[in-house]
């Protein structure tokens, strides 16, 4: 299984193709981008779904591109589902009729597709957060970062919950797993436990 990153639009947020061989899928759509479109069509990519951590803007303004464009579902936590296009949650106030369209809600825990993803509960940063665990890594979005974590002082979100998510329920996972988060550099489950400044 291969892991491409890509950083878009004015925030920096990553969006990441996750592929084997000629099949995979997207994990967070922040922008329309001409480079990604590239490297799935030169790398001859088909595109099964796309998986969001969340539905803030910044992760969700290229999902009804990538939706229509590859025609495929959309997959998301179940507490996305009377939030997800309320301006006053998504933060996208300077996005006209922001679409979020989502065929599947998950539930904590749930395992679903052929690529046997684990969906687990990741809430703090936002009520729907939540994080996908697959073949040794662990798509964050933004619950947990490069010795950071995602901000608090957003609609639904809570420093104590975020800190409960990933010391009690990522914490839980493999310490050797690696974290792909949906701002900055990636890093691995166990040196963030360890090093992370704002779960000690």
């Amino acid at each position: 299984m291969e892991i491409n990153k890509f950083t878009l639009g004015p925030v920096m947020t990553n969006t990441y193709i996750v592929h084997d061989e000629n099949v995979g899928f997207i994990v967070d759509c922040p922008y329309p981008s001409s480079a990604l479109d590239k490297f799935i069509e030169d790398n001859k990519i088909k595109i099964d779904f796309i998986l969001l951590t969340h539905t803030h803007f910044d992760h969700v303004s290229g999902l009804k591109y990538y939706k229509d464009k590859f025609k495929v579902d959309v997959y998301a936590s179940e507490d996305a589902k009377s939030l997800a296009e309320d301006p006053n949650y998504n933060l996208g106030f300077h996005i006209n009729n922001l679409e979020v369209p989502i065929d599947h809600y998950l539930t904590d825990g749930q395992v679903f597709t052929d690529y046997e993803i684990k969906a687990i509960k990741t809430p703090g940063h936002t009520i729907d957060s939540m994080s996908f665990v697959l073949e040794g890594g662990i798509f964050t979005g933004d619950t947990l970062f490069r010795l950071s974590v995602g901000r608090t002082d957003f609609p639904g979100g809570s420093f104590e919950q975020i800190k409960d998510s990933i010391i009690n329920k990522l914490g839980k996972l493999d310490r050797g797993a690696k974290v792909y988060p949906g701002h900055n550099e990636t890093s691995t489950l166990g040196f963030e436990l360890d090093n992370n400044p704002f779960l000690q």
